[in-house]
């Protein structure tokens, strides 16, 4: 500090009695603004009303030869090439995105440390109708309006996000304020009660997860044989191994010390059942070998490896037309969607 002092103030005589020291430039708005959170994609999600959530890194999943061909299936080439162009957004370049969903509306959120502008252009050409523009901080970009007969609002933070909210505005109005640590009081979606329960730690090295936080009602109380009556969470986590196999670790959290039925036994019956039934082989889980169940007091965790290709064409057949309608572009002919 002495040596900086010292060379300011030889700058000031240098520069003598003739008009003084040069005043410093202005600082820039960015520059002055509130400091923004930097943290993973799941911070800017809220636990609050969550229903599922599934987080993944697109191009470490891409670089991997077996789900590069499984994804091929979903998604060729020219899908991909066509939804970047309209989006704005390179799934195969993409280090991580995720989706969420709430009763009201669906949060795609995807990760974009640049300054680029193509994914916000992409999206104003899409709206119709109820056009608004809001710059609520320096970094941050806020655009909102109508998409057919859909509200869709799109926040992007410089450097760090886009957020898109299709439905209700709340959830990317909520990215907006958690990025602006206006929430610190809210907890984000990891950090709820329900799937803080989960051993988040072990299952963020997937590169693929999916998250449910309990309670469960309804058609999922039947879920793992009644199992999810007593679940707090539930987790998937995804890995590629060698030959083309996947490795599946799903983790039920939950109270399950006092459970009259062994929960081990529980969620072993209903693999058996998911992997007889004309679902589980059509996705090929009547082909995988038996799955490790271990269970303590407050969760249950099996693991499994399944083929990646069978589980592809299985998921294809099952959900293709909805895959073209969440890109929203138009599914090729009845030909294209042949199995191999």
């Amino acid at each position: 500090m002495k040596a900086l002092g010292a060379l300011c103030l030889a700058a000031v005589l240098t520069l003598g009695c003739g008009g003084g020291a040069t005043p410093p430039p202005p600082k820039s708005a960015t520059s002055e603004a509130p400091p923004l959170h930097d943290g993973p994609l799941s911070d800017y999600v809220p636990s609050a009303g969550l229903r599922w959530m599934v987080l993944g890194r697109p191009k470490e999943i891409a670089s991997d030869p077996a789900m590069a061909r499984a994804i091929d299936l979903f998604l060729p080439k020219e899908r991909l090439d066509a939804f970047s162009k309209s989006s704005g957004v390179d799934l195969r370049t993409l280090d991580a995105g995720l989706v969420a969903g709430f009763d009201h509306a669906t949060l795609y959120v995807a990760d974009s440390r640049s300054r680029s502008t193509l994914a916000e252009e992409r999206f104003a050409e899409r709206l119709l109708a109820g056009v608004r523009v809001a710059r609520p901080h320096p970094r941050i970009h806020r655009l909102s309006g109508v998409v057919g007969q859909t509200p869709e609002t799109m926040v992007r933070v410089d450097e760090r996000l886009v957020a898109v909210s299709v439905g209700s505005a709340l959830p990317a109005r909520i990215v907006e304020l958690y990025a602006r640590k206006k929430l610190t009081k809210s907890p984000s979606a990891l950090r709820g009660s329900a799937l803080s329960s989960l051993p988040i730690k072990d299952l963020e090295s997937a590169p693929l997860r999916v998250y449910a936080p309990g309670p469960f009602s309804g058609e999922w109380t039947r879920g793992a044989r009644g199992l999810l009556v007593a679940a707090t969470a539930v987790a998937i986590a995804v890995r590629p191994t060698a030959d083309g196999r996947l490795s599946a670790v799903v983790v039920i959290s939950g109270s399950f010390g006092s459970a009259e039925v062994d929960p081990t036994t529980q969620v072993g019956l209903a693999w058996e059942d998911l992997s007889r039934s004309g679902l589980g082989k059509l996705l090929g889980l009547d082909q995988a070998a038996p799955p490790t169940v271990v269970a303590t007091p407050d969760s249950v965790r099996l693991s499994v490896e399944v083929s990646a290709l069978p589980l592809a064409q299985g998921l294809r057949a099952a959900v293709m037309a909805e895959v073209w309608e969440i890109l929203d572009l138009k599914p090729p002919s009845e030909k294209s969607t042949d199995l191999p």
